[in-house]
């Protein structure tokens, strides 16, 4: 039995949502929603006030603009907590390294990240698959540090210890990895690759916004920071997620500003082989090279 929490900004994502649950869940559940189109509450204030009117003893936290594909998805998260009394936190995407690097929960390094999810573009029907094959129901479980909010399923009992942290995280930015961080001290975290979702996406917010965030959450973390299973060669691992990130914000409109305090906080600008990505994520989008970027990819 689960409790669904949910906190809406789109009515029609919402109906869509609650009318796949209905159908695919497979267990007894309670759908609590909360309408944040004209309070605009913070994410972390609203789960935890949903999640103290639950009933159930599973709370599942869900991005609306999402659909599962396949049926009886809520029977394998209650399998999981039955069968793994440790386990207390559940994804379907996560990491088992978490970067000091100012970043995301995605490393962008395969062997630390486990994903299940198709984004599909509303607009255009282009799917984007993301997922690691599950060769097996061990392979399904795939233990983690923390885990994307697009669904977080904990026991309420873990919830009730740590709960989301509504003065440090204000915004839609980074509760998840820092409820992850703090859920794993007390159980484990694991991310199943057997259910599967479409996450209906325009694509993430990584602007001005997500880059400041990002830069107050690490700088208020770094003595917990990195965090991981199994010990990498931690300075390649280090320089592989900021690299990975260089590239990934190089398109985003961020000011040259927050571009600098980026470089000039983390001191990317020193390490060698960082060079060529730094310079990209300097310029690329201030000078519109993707324009010509895409122009040369067509000729």
């Amino acid at each position: 039995m689960i409790s669904i929490i949910i906190c809406s900004v789109n009515q029609s994502y919402l109906k869509d949502v609650s009318e796949n649950i209905l159908h695919t869940i497979g267990v007894e559940y309670e759908l609590l929603v909360w309408d944040n189109r004209i309070a605009k509450k913070g994410l972390c204030e609203v789960y935890n006030m949903m999640a103290a009117k639950a009933k159930y003893d599973h709370l599942c936290f869900l991005h609306e603009d999402i659909l599962f594909e396949n049926t009886g998805w809520g029977n394998v998260l209650c399998g999981v907590f039955t069968k793994n009394p440790a386990v207390g936190l559940i994804g379907v995407a996560g990491s088992n390294y978490k970067s000091r690097m100012y970043s995301g929960w995605y490393t962008g390094i395969p062997e630390f990240d486990a994903v299940n999810i198709t984004h599909r573009h509303r607009s255009t029907g282009e799917n984007v698959k993301i997922y690691k094959p599950v060769a097996s129901e061990k392979d399904a479980l795939h233990p983690v540090v923390c885990i994307d909010g697009v669904m977080m399923t904990c026991r309420k009992a873990l919830w009730d210890e740590v709960k989301f942290d509504e003065k440090l995280i204000k915004g839609f930015h980074f509760y998840d990895i820092d409820f992850s961080l703090r859920a794993g001290a007390a159980m484990d975290i694991v991310v199943v690759l057997n259910i599967d979702i479409v996450h209906i996406t325009l694509g993430g917010d990584y602007g001005d916004k997500w880059v400041e965030e990002a830069m107050r959450f690490h700088r208020q973390t770094q003595c917990r920071l990195p965090l991981y299973l199994h010990q990498p060669n931690q300075s390649d691992a280090e320089h592989r997620v900021a690299g990975h990130y260089l590239d990934r914000l190089k398109s985003e409109k961020i000011s040259l500003t927050n571009r600098r305090k980026w470089l000039r906080d983390q001191q990317l600008y020193r390490v060698p082989s960082l060079w060529y990505a730094v310079l990209r994520f300097l310029v690329y989008e201030p000078f519109q090279l993707h324009r010509l970027h895409r122009h040369l990819k067509k000729i």
